[in-house]
């Protein structure tokens, strides 16, 4: 059988569990309470009748081969700035709204590639893109004038050269973080890689180019990057305590928070079943999604847990169980604290994009 990257590359991703279980479908005990019911900044529609609608209407359950994102990709957020992004792969650009949900402008990138990822950083104009089964990464700068944004410059940049030795086989990246702090002219990012012999790969961008990429890490399992210090972090999730471990990438010292009980695993009845880091703010709170029910097919109740830097609980709130299209990164972090979501109004056919705020303290 042919192996299919795209949807195992997809499942792997998310197979830690949190968001593969964030797929599934709420159950009717859930539904029925009727308390979680929030309502959307805006909503989009799915299709090609205008700019401002999103991605192409298919049938997901029919797909055969997964060689593609049908609907957004991904999204990231600049609340500062007034801005939601949204990756529409399908028709190779990203798509700039407002918080009340107005296309403030798209930018049709310059790749023949099919994007899955994104990274932003408002400081800089600058967005990095990873694409499908692809070891490169896309740069593009804007600059944003009168209401709208043009293309300043922009490149393709190849990891082969930058990884050297280190490339044993084909790279297939899944997902971009930034990583500490930056300047214009010094970004480190780190990129989740699949099928190959390291998962984490954090590179460099100076002055144009592609620079010392490091893939040896203490951290073995898929990390996220901290962009408030030069970090990355993961989860070593059980059923006697869960972890937040982080590890300085300057010398590779490690230290780590024992998170509350109610995150262990597996516990019988109704308790967690799985977890993951979906992010962290500017003040170095990092932000876990948990998702509760009676199995891992039976998911009821879906949270994200605030926790600050030195690991002290700081509130969390309900979210969506199910983003209900496929998707690579539908929950993003705001600098703020903000937590924003990209779902599908499957029913009318629409993208809708939620904020919510850490809103439960006990």
């Amino acid at each position: 059988m042919k192996l299919n990257f795209f949807k195992l590359a997809f499942l792997t991703a998310l197979i830690s569990a949190a968001a593969l279980a964030a797929l599934l479908i709420p159950s009717k005990s859930a539904m029925a309470e009727g308390a979680f019911n929030p309502k959307p900044l805006f909503e989009v529609g799915v299709g090609d009748n205008s700019p401002e609608m999103l991605g192409e209407s298919t049938d997901e359950s029919k797909i055969l081969n997964y060689d593609k994102f049908y609907y957004p990709a991904a999204m990231t957020v600049s609340e500062q700035e007034n801005r939601i992004f949204a990756l529409d792969s399908i028709k190779n650009r990203i798509c700039a709204y407002t918080l009340s949900g107005s296309l403030a402008y798209e930018i049709k990138l310059p790749f023949e590639h099919h994007a899955i990822d994104m990274a932003y950083f408002k400081n800089f104009k600058r967005f990095f893109v990873v694409f499908q089964q692809t070891a490169s990464i896309g740069v593009v700068d804007i600059v944003e004038s009168a209401g709208k944004a043009v293309i300043s410059s922009s490149k393709l940049l190849s990891l082969d050269a930058v990884l050297g030795a280190d490339k044993s086989r084909q790279i297939n990246i899944q997902n971009v973080w930034p990583c500490g702090p930056s300047s214009a002219e010094n970004i480190t990012l780190l990129l989740t890689a699949f099928f190959c012999d390291y998962k984490n790969i954090l590179v460099n961008y100076e002055n144009g180019s592609l620079t010392k990429a490091k893939t040896d890490f203490k951290i073995k399992d898929y990390a996220i990057a901290s962009s408030s210090s030069p970090c990355i972090m993961a989860l070593d999730a059980g059923t006697a305590e869960s972890r937040l471990v982080r590890e300085n990438i300057a010398d590779g010292d490690t230290d780590w928070h024992v998170l509350l009980k109610d995150l262990t695993l597996a516990k019988p009845g109704f308790s967690c079943r799985n977890i993951r880091i979906v992010g962290n703010d500017g003040a170095g709170c990092s932000y876990v999604e948990a998702h509760y029910g009676f199995g891992e097919d039976k998911i009821e109740k879906t949270f994200v847990y605030k926790f600050t830097k030195n690991g002290r609980f700081g509130g969390r709130t309900e979210i969506f169980q199910s983003p209900e299209m496929l998707t690579n990164r539908f929950v993003v972090i705001d600098e703020s604290g903000s937590i924003f979501y990209m779902k599908k109004d499957e029913k009318n056919n629409k993208i809708q994009f939620y904020k919510f705020t850490i809103d439960e303290l006990n």
